[in-house]
């Protein structure tokens, strides 16, 4: 593995013509291969599909989780019941046996 002397980013194997070069993706910088022990010029190989990295689902989904009608409206409740709590405690009505 290399990296370029200009921005520091890896430099990948590429053929030009007839000559092999590593090249820096983002400045451009190139380098003839010297030495081919260790460079190949295959970047990229299938991949088998057991051998994917498994997720959860809700990674997986790339997407919110929604919540059903149910749920939805289970917590609308449960956020108002906390709503009037808090308002009778500023009130003051919200001490018990005081009524």
């Amino acid at each position: 593995m290399k990296f370029c002397p200009r921005c520091g980013a890896l430099l990948l194997p590429k053929k030009e013509g007839s000559k092999e070069v590593l090249k820096c993706s983002k400045c451009g910088y190139e380098e003839v291969i010297k030495v081919k022990e260790g460079y190949t010029m295959t970047v990229s190989k299938p991949v088998a599909k057991d051998s994917k990295v498994k997720t959860t689902s809700i990674v997986s989904e790339g997407g919110r989780r929604f919540r059903s009608k149910e749920e939805y409206e289970q917590e609308k409740e449960e956020y108002y019941e906390i709503f009037l709590d808090l308002m009778r405690e500023e009130e003051g009505s919200g001490e018990e046996g005081g009524e």
